[in-house]
């Protein structure tokens, strides 16, 4: 007996160091995966950011074949940012863009704040029939209605205005759901418990519910800055005044002189316009994981 004992005894501890070696070579997969995840999403960035601190002849010339220059800028130069800044007034663009991001962020907000509170709490007829079609409408793609979106946005003399950049996608039905599923993970209690004390639909909005889901409300923020600010057909379509053109199409633009390579300036503003983006994603990347997590889409 004591010798079975003893074995069962030693073999535990073996046991032990298997499964904390399988999960240890378990999180240096995922640790490793993950790396060369960022490393192949930072590339093309990180390569765009080299490219603009070379000349658009440089860029040209060490394309082929591949050497340590087509990776480094042996003569760095800041020619493009100033062209960028200087003849081509990328910096209005960047600021026409910025209006646009902003308008679409706020009106998104407050609309999906408000719809998304309305879907989870309160009950009124047909409730679920509306938020199913509504689910049913983020199915449909911007190229499907564009041309209505048009004629509508013409109807109401708004072509070529800084409104009809962000007002179409005021009501967005992924931050109503998303919303709506972060109200719904609020205990009903608390609610009540302020009904008692004599609060209204208002009062438990804006005292009781917002401020428990604004992990989901910085998450809604981050995505629809992001796509507001990376839109491109919606802009070229109904900004006909060069003067109010956003950042991305002036981006496009470059490209249609064939006979005048415009590389250099080319990756120097899609360098500009991509440091936002990556600086809302490094300081909200704590609340997009927490917001998501809270809402359920895990």
């Amino acid at each position: 007996m004591s010798t079975v004992a003893s074995a069962a005894a030693s073999a535990r501890p073996r046991r032990r160091r298997s499964a904390a070696t399988r999960l240890f070579s378990a999180r240096t997969l995922g640790t490793v995966v993950v790396i060369l995840a960022g490393i192949v999403f930072a590339f093309p960035i990180a390569l765009a950011a080299v490219y603009s601190l070379k000349a658009t002849q440089d860029i040209l010339s060490d394309q082929y074949p591949l050497s340590l220059a087509s990776f480094i800028p042996l003569r760095p130069t800041l020619e493009n940012y100033q062209t960028v800044f200087g003849p081509l007034n990328f910096q209005n663009n960047i600021l026409n863009t910025l209006i646009a991001a902003t308008g679409q962020v706020v009106m998104a907000v407050v609309c999906s704040t408000l719809a998304g509170y309305a879907f989870a709490r309160l009950r009124f007829p047909g409730r679920d029939v509306i938020f199913s079609l509504l689910l049913l409408a983020s199915f449909v793609s911007v190229e499907a209605i564009l041309v209505p979106l048009y004629s509508i946005t013409q109807w109401l003399g708004l072509t070529s205005t800084y409104v009809a950049l962000f007002l179409p996608f005021a009501c967005n039905p992924f931050g109503i759901y998303l919303m709506r599923q972060s109200f719904r993970e609020i205990p009903v209690e608390l609610e009540e418990a302020a009904r008692l004390d004599g609060a209204n639909v208002w009062r438990i909005l804006f005292s009781i519910a917002i401020p428990n889901v604004l992990p989901a409300l910085a998450t809604l923020v981050l995505i629809q800055f992001i796509w507001a600010w990376n839109a491109y057909l919606w802009p070229v379509v109904i900004m006909q005044d060069p003067g109010k053109q956003i950042a991305q199409v002036a981006l496009a633009n470059m490209k249609s002189f064939p006979n005048f390579p415009m590389d250099g300036p080319l990756f120097a503003g899609a360098t500009v316009i991509t440091i936002p983006l990556v600086i809302m994603a490094i300081f909200l990347q704590k609340y997009y994981v927490r917001g998501l997590s809270s809402s359920g889409m895990k």
